[in-house]
């Protein structure tokens, strides 16, 4: 049961346990028809139908200077009830955000999520909840092709499957993974330090659970002959001993997080999983003029490096820097060392070069839009295994 008022804030847990009811005896604090709403950072063409819930077609909403929202009411399921009907619609956000890798976002309240019909008032109050700039430098493509609505709606539908099906406290991991994604998207544009930090934490949320500490724990090749001399000399023992229990402490934390991307996101398939920046712009021109040839675009420039032009241990170094950097950022506060959050010519990586007096130190970056990818699509292969293994 969530708060009786939300007064403004978010509890998390109250929009997991709204989106899906534990059991088959719930009964909401009160019934009738329950609406939430959705505020995208594109124009919805047309109505959604996820089965659990249906998204209208959005209402743009034209606000000072180079920003506009877009509404979309959502008509919840009927179990929901109408007290606190926002946190449905909070939950979906952080679903539809995860899966597209644009923020989303729904309100704080329920007030206007009872309102029959909405006045121009109540429109311009949702609209401020998420205006999008949609012109000028860092604006986003708001006007999407039919095509990619179409394959978002599809995603999210099998995602909203998953999630329904899974064991409820594996329903619940999953959730917290994917509200770490959407609150990456949603601190990127004020703290890109903070934003890695989050998606990154999505992934390693759930590379704990899919990949033992045994099965990436590492072994000294001389440990034998350490045995062997400890059993004569006291003191070696002694710091054999202090040795072995520092080592159990050890989680292989950063072991276990590129295991885990190698596994459920493999590097063959990231040209699959991550689009060109541009794409989104060069899908809606070919909509218009489908004989249009944009591949100077979106095709390989000749100064990137594509996954398959580096090796499996540069990759693995790549993949370990990462969650270094991470560490960093959450102990000292040190931003990761990207000099660009929104490479648009480079669609994998970044290369960042470091002086320190005569010496030069040549780093290749994942790019944050690489590594939204990497987890929407490992936590996703996650847990469909998880519901396959189920069934």
């Amino acid at each position: 049961m969530s708060r009786a008022v939300t007064a403004d804030h978010v509890l998390f847990d109250e929009c997991i346990d709204s989106f899906r009811r534990e059991r088959d005896d719930y009964r909401p604090y009160d019934t009738g028809e329950s609406y939430s709403f959705l505020l995208t950072p594109f124009q919805l063409s047309e109505e959604w139908d996820l089965e659990l819930c249906k998204i209208s077609s959005s209402i743009r909403v034209t606000l000072p200077g180079a920003y506009s929202a877009f509404i979309s009411k959502v008509k919840n399921p009927d179990w929901v009830g109408t007290h606190n009907s926002h946190l449905f619609g909070i939950a979906l956000s952080t679903i539809v955000s995860s899966v597209t890798l644009k923020l989303s976002k729904s309100t704080r309240d329920d007030y206007l999520c009872r309102h029959n019909e909405l006045s121009e008032h109540d429109i311009y109050q949702l609209a401020i909840v998420h205006p999008v700039l949609v012109a000028d430098p860092g604006a986003v493509n708001s006007i999407l092709s039919k095509s990619k609505q179409d394959q978002m709606r599809e995603e999210i539908s099998n995602l909203i499957n998953i999630l329904c099906s899974l064991d409820y406290e594996m329903y619940r991991t999953v959730m917290q993974s994917l509200r770490l994604i959407h609150l990456s998207l949603l601190t990127k544009r004020d703290d890109f330090g903070l934003a890695y930090f989050l998606v990154v934490s999505a992934i390693e949320s759930i590379a704990q659970k899919a990949i033992k500490r045994d099965k990436v724990k590492k072994k000294h090749p001389e440990e034998a002959l350490w045995k062997e001399k400890a059993e004569e000399d006291p003191m070696f023992e002694a710091l054999l001993d202090a040795y072995l229990e520092s080592r159990g402490k050890n989680e292989y934390l950063r072991e276990r997080f590129v295991k885990f991307i190698e596994k459920y996101a493999p590097v063959e398939k990231w040209e699959q999983y991550i689009e060109h920046p541009m794409q989104d712009m060069v899908d809606s021109i070919k909509e218009v003029n489908p004989l249009h040839n944009l591949e100077h675009i979106t095709g390989k420039h000749w100064f990137e490096k594509y996954p398959n032009d580096l090796t499996k241990d540069e990759i693995d170094l790549i993949l370990s820097d990462v969650y270094v950097h991470r560490s960093c950022f959450v102990h000292r506060g040190e931003q990761p060392p990207h000099t660009n959050p929104n490479p648009s010519l480079n669609r994998f990586f970044q290369e960042v070069r470091e002086y320190d007096d005569y010496n030069i130190k040549e780093l290749i970056l994942p790019n944050y839009e690489l590594l939204l990818g990497l987890a929407k699509n490992s936590i996703y292969n996650w847990a469909s295994e998880k519901l396959n293994k189920a069934l």
